[in-house]
This record gives C-alpha cells, structure tokens and sequence, in this order.
C-alpha cells in the first residue's frame, strides 16, 4: 500500500501525495509563481476550447446564485470600468440596436413597455409585474385595433394601463389594452370613463 509522504494518508495519489496534499501543493505553487500560472493557464485555455468552454457552463449550471452574486459585486466595485467598456462596445457597433429593433420589433415594443410599466408601478404601486408575450397576445384579442377608437394599431402602439397607476390601477394582464400613440397620449392619467365620456362613446 502506498502512503502519502506529506500527511501519511492511504489515499495515495501521484508523486508521493495524496490528492487533499497535491491540491495544496498546487495552490501554493500557483500563488509563488503567478505569472507561470497564468502562462500555464492560458496555454491550456488555447489547446483545450472546448473543455474549458464546457467547465465553465457545467459551474455556472450548478452556481447561479454565485454567478449572479459575483457579477452584482464586479459590477459595484468597478462601475466605472463597465461604463467604459459598454461605451467601447456601442462605439464599435453604432447600428447593433437598431438593426436588433428592426428584425425584431414585437420583442423590442414588448420589453420596452414592460420595463417602462414594470418600472412605473413598482415606484408607484409597489408591485405588479406584466406577463411576456402580452402584447401579442391583445393585438390578436383586438384584431388589430386600437381598444379606444376601433382604428388599426399600426407598428408604434401602446400598452395603455386602463385604469391608471396613478389612480390606483393594477400592474397586472387584466388591466392592459393596446391603444393607437395618438388615444394614449390624449388618455394620459384620466378615468377611463371621463375619457371616453369626452370623446363621446359614453353617456
């Protein structure tokens, strides 16, 4: 039976060490000689892609709250950093957006209104959260047509809170139309019965 020389452990591995010793002789190693270690690093990286492609999503699969909590921390402590290289990227790509909009304009007016309606009501109601897909999902509940005026919605229609935040209306599906940019503007924060009263659909 072979014995570890360094803790006199069975559970004999390589070189006379046992794995728990080995693990510490390697750390130890990289920590005296960082740039050997890096070097090291880097070469297995370039011959070995795809293991070390596969390595880093089988942890991240099994680590997500410490993925998330290690990028929340980066980005707090180097916020400046990550300004700068956002504003490398955009400068390397002006047109990424708007040929991203372009090719998929359902996904960008959806997430658009539901992070500027999310947003809104968490300030003002505290919660309420709407549900993907929900844009497309009226536009084919009202046939295309604005729910105020019966014209077609066009590509610039709006997701409109019928009872609105700011007199207590819910953040939720059932509280959502589509209307034209034209009614929601004129809609704004009024009572959805006021308004309609204005323009004359209710007594």
């Amino acid at each position: 039976m072979k014995i570890c020389k360094k803790c006199g452990s069975s559970e004999y591995y390589a070189c006379g060490a046992c794995k728990p010793c080995s693990i510490k002789r390697a750390a130890a190693w990289h920590i005296a000689n960082p740039e050997k270690a890096k070097a090291a690093k880097d070469k297995y990286a370039a011959n070995n892609p795809d293991k070390v492609k596969a390595c880093k999503l089988a942890y991240i699969a099994k680590n997500p709250e410490k993925i998330k909590a290690y990028y929340f921390k980066y980005r707090a402590e180097n916020h400046q950093l990550e300004l700068a290289r956002s504003a490398k990227w955009r400068a390397s790509d002006p047109t990424y957006f708007a040929r991203y909009s372009a090719a998929h304009p359902e996904q960008t007016r959806a997430r658009s209104r539901l992070g500027q309606h999310n947003r809104r009501a968490m300030v003002r109601s505290g919660g309420g959260k709407l549900s993907k897909g929900l844009a497309e999902k009226l536009y084919k509940l009202q046939r295309g047509k604005c729910a105020c005026c019966g014209k077609p919605l066009g590509d610039n229609y709006h997701l409109d809170h019928r009872m609105p935040l700011a007199l207590g209306g819910a953040n939720e599906d059932w509280n959502i139309q589509l209307l034209r940019k034209t009614c929601n503007h004129q809609k704004s924060a009024k009572h959805p019965i006021n308004f309609m009263q204005e323009r004359g659909f209710l007594l």
